[in-house]
C-alpha cells in the first residue's frame, strides 16, 4: 500500500507509549486510535475510482478524522476546522465534538451498506496492533532493524531483513468476499536499515505491496468455466424443453409435463447465471457499479437466481419422485391428471421462502455485494438449505423405495435374477439426475471448490436432460 498524503503526526514525549504509524510517524494510542480509524476509511473507499475523481480527500493533521468534500467545494470551507466535512467513528476519535460521526457520510455512488461496520473492524485491528504489538516493542530488547508499524491495513512486529507476509484481511475489499475465497497475502521488505522505502511520486515511502491481495486470475477462471458449463446446459436444455412442449403424444402426460417443469427450472438457473454474470461481473459489466452498492436490483437478481431457482429445482426433482413412487406404488395410471397441486407447491412454495428469506436478511444482514455469497448470520441461510436437505432426504428415501419396488416386479423369473438385478440398478442410476441425488454436494456453496461443484451440478442436469430427451424420443415412436 502506497499512501498519497502525509501528515506530521503528533509527536509523543513518552516514547514508551507510543504507536508507529508507517510514513505519519509515533502517536499516543489515543492519537493513534483517531488517525488509523480515519486512514482505515480513506485507504478502503476513498482511493477507488468511484470517488477520487469527485471527492477531495485527506487525513486532517490534528488526527481528528478524514477531510471529506465534493470537488466544487471552495478550500475556505473544506477543512479540517470545518466539523461539516470531518468525519470519523466516534469511539475511536481523539475529540468526538470535532467530527461528524461516519455513517452519517453520503457519497454518490452510495457507499456499501453498513461501510462503517467494515471500517470499524479496521480501526478495531489498529487498535489492537498498538496495545498488543506496538506499544510492547518499547518494552523488550530487540535488536531489529525494522521496528514493528502498522501500515494503514495490517500490522506488522518487528523484523529481521527479508520479506514478511501477511494475510489480507477482509475489510480491505471493502465488503466483498473476494478474501472468503482466496487466501491472498500482502509482503513487506524489511532491509538492514529498515522498512524498505521505494520512491512513489518522488518521496521515499515506506510500502506494503498489496498487489498480491487483487490478484484475480483464479476469478476469471472460474467465471469463463461458469459461462461455458451453464451456455452447454442452456443450449441442450432449449430443444429438450421445445420437445416436450410440441410433442402431441407426450406433452399431456404427467410424467412429461413433470419433465418439462424441472427442465425449465434448470433452464431458468442457467440463464439466470448468464443474466447476473454479464450485467454485473465480467470485465466492464454495464451495473458493476450496483454491486459496489449492495443496490435492490441485483440483490433480487442474484436472490431469484442462487434461492428461488434453486429452490424450485429441488421442489420439481421431489415432485419427480413422488410421483413415481406414486405411479409404481397404487398401478395407476392418470392420463388425464393435470398435476395443478404439483405445480402450486413446486412453484409457490420456493417463492413464499425466497420472499421470507428477502425480507430476513434485509433487517439482519443487508452487507455484502448483492447477496451473492452465503448471509454471515447462519440461521438465515438455513432458511434455504433446510428445505434443500428436506427435499433431498426424501428424494432419497423414495429412490430406495422405487428400487425395492423394482426389484420385486423384476424377480418373478428367477433365472434371470442376475439380469434382472443388473437392470434395476441401471434403472437406479438413472434416476439419480432426474431425483437430484447429486445435489447434496452442492446444496452448500463451498467457496474454495465451488468450481468443481458447479461443474459436477451442470454435468449431472446434462445428463438429466439427456436421459429425458431418450425416454422421450421412445415414447413418442411407441405412440406414433
Amino acid at each position: 500500500m502506497n499512501p498519497s498524503i502525509s501528515t506530521a503526526g503528533a509527536v509523543v514525549d513518552d516514547f514508551q507509549m507510543s504507536c508507529r504509524f508507517s510514513n505519519f510517524g509515533d502517536h499516543a494510542p489515543e492519537s493513534f486510535d483517531s488517525l488509523s480509524c480515519g486512514a482505515c476509511f480513506y485507504f478502503i473507499f476513498m482511493l477507488v475510482e468511484h470517488y477520487k475523481d469527485r471527492y477531495v480527500a485527506s487525513l486532517c493533521e490534528d488526527t481528528f478524522g478524514v477531510l471529506v468534500c465534493p470537488v466544487d467545494v471552495s478550500d475556505k470551507i473544506c477543512n479540517c476546522y470545518n466539523r461539516e466535512y470531518v468525519y470519523n467513528i466516534p469511539e475511536f476519535a481523539l475529540n468526538s465534538s470535532r467530527i461528524k460521526p461516519l455513517n452519517h457520510l453520503r457519497l454518490d455512488p452510495p457507499l456499501p451498506f453498513q461501510f462503517d461496520l467494515i471500517v470499524k473492524d479496521c480501526c478495531s485491528a489498529a487498535r489492537y496492533c498498538c496495545r498488543n504489538t506496538l506499544v510492547k516493542y518499547h518494552h523488550r530488547v530487540d535488536d531489529s532493524p525494522c521496528p514493528p508499524t502498522w501500515d494503514g491495513w495490517n500490522c506488522f512486529d518487528s523484523a529481521t531483513p527479508g520479506v514478511v507476509f501477511k494475510q489480507c484481511p477482509n475489510y480491505i475489499y471493502g465488503g466483498s468476499n473476494i478474501k472468503t475465497d482466496y487466501d491472498r497475502l500482502s509482503q513487506k521488505v524489511c532491509r538492514s536499515n529498515g522498512w524498505a522505502t521505494p520512491e512513489v511520486n518522488a518521496a521515499a515511502r515506506e510500502h506494503t505491496d498489496y498487489t498480491g491481495c487483487m490478484s484475480n486470475g483464479d476469478v476469471e477462471a472460474r467465471i469463463l468455466a461458469g459461462l461455458l458449463t451453464y451456455s452447454a446446459s442452456v443450449i441442450f436444455l432449449i430443444p429438450a424443453v421445445f420437445l416436450l412442449t410440441l410433442l402431441r403424444p407426450i406433452r399431456c402426460q404427467p410424467m412429461f409435463i413433470l419433465h418439462r417443469h424441472l427442465l425449465i427450472s434448470c433452464l431458468l438457473y442457467g440463464a439466470f447465471y448468464l443474466i447476473t454474470v454479464s450485467l454485473f461481473v465480467v470485465n466492464d459489466a454495464p451495473l458493476s457499479s450496483q454491486v459496489f452498492q449492495n443496490h435492490l436490483f441485483c440483490r433480487l437478481l442474484f436472490s431469484i437466481q442462487l434461492r428461488y431457482l434453486r429452490l424450485t429445482n429441488f421442489t420439481w426433482m421431489l415432485a419427480e419422485a413422488v410421483y413415481l413412487w406414486r405411479l409404481l406404488h397404487t398401478a395407476q395410471h392418470s392420463e388425464g391428471e393435470t398435476l395443478r397441486s404439483y405445480k402450486v407447491i413446486c412453484w409457490g412454495v420456493p417463492g413464499v421462502i425466497t420472499v421470507v428469506y428477502i425480507f430476513v436478511r434485509s433487517l439482519n444482514d443487508d452487507v455484502g455485494m448483492c447477496w451473492i455469497e452465503n448471509s454471515t448470520v447462519a440461521w438465515i441461510e438455513w432458511m434455504i438449505i433446510t428445505p434443500s436437505l428436506l427435499a433431498m432426504g426424501v428424494n432419497l428415501l423414495l429412490l430406495g423405495l422405487i428400487v425395492y419396488i423394482l426389484v420385486k416386479k423384476l424377480r418373478c423369473d428367477p433365472h434371470l435374477e442376475r439380469i434382472q438385478y443388473r437392470k434395476a440398478v441401471r434403472g437406479a442410476l438413472m434416476l439419480i439426475p432426474v431425483f437430484g441425488v447429486q445435489q447434496l454436494l452442492t446444496i452448500y456453496r463451498f467457496r474454495n471448490v465451488c468450481l468443481i461443484y458447479r461443474l459436477l451440478h451442470k454435468s449431472f442436469c446434462r445428463r438429466m436432460c439427456s436421459e429425458i430427451l431418450v425416454i422421450t424420443s421412445g415414447e413418442a415412436g411407441s405412440r406414433s
